[in-house]
Formats: structure tokens, sequence, C-alpha cells
């Protein structure tokens, strides 16, 4: 390493922890255990479902209608067009 970039280098003694790092009680730095996955196998294996011409054109007749439908609305609009209604729901949030 260059002189010059040693003094851009932070001095600290080897035992004390970087704030970066910061420790527990018992020494480990404080992670959270990953996520279980809570899908099926087969949920995992499934292709996404993209919307049909028809869904489509459904859904932006709807949406010009109105952009914030109710969750009834919502279901409603499923029901009609054979999606869940939290795909709707995804569709016109991300409209």
């Amino acid at each position: 390493m260059d002189s010059k970039d040693m003094g851009s280098m932070e001095s600290t003694s080897p035992g004390t922890p970087s704030p970066a790092t910061p420790l527990t009680a018992s020494g480990s730095s404080s992670r959270r255990p990953p996520r279980k996955s809570t899908l099926t196998q087969q949920q995992k294996n499934q292709k996404r479902q993209r919307a049909t011409q028809d869904q489509l054109i459904t859904l932006e007749m709807e949406f010009n209608k109105n952009p914030t439908p109710t969750a009834a609305v919502r279901e409603r609009i499923a029901d009609e067009i054979n999606m869940t209604e939290r795909s709707v729901q995804i569709w016109f949030q991300n409209r």
C-alpha cells in the first residue's frame, strides 16, 4: 500500500468493532435469520400467469371508470374475468 493511501484510512485497534457491524451482548453481529418460504413446491414451479387480451380490455375499462376500486369491486371484476382478486389488485397497483 502506498504511504499516501495510509492517511485516508481510519486507525482502529484490532479488538475494536467498527460502527458498521454492531455487536450484541454475545459478541456476534445481529442478523435476522432468513425467512422461510410459505410457497408450496407446486406454487414455486408455476409460471407467471399473464392476463389475456380480453382480461386486459376489461381491466382497462374498469380502470378508466375507477382507478382505485374497493375490495368488493375487485372481487366482482375477478369473478367476471376469471382471475383472483389478488391478481386484479396487483394489476391496479401496477397500472
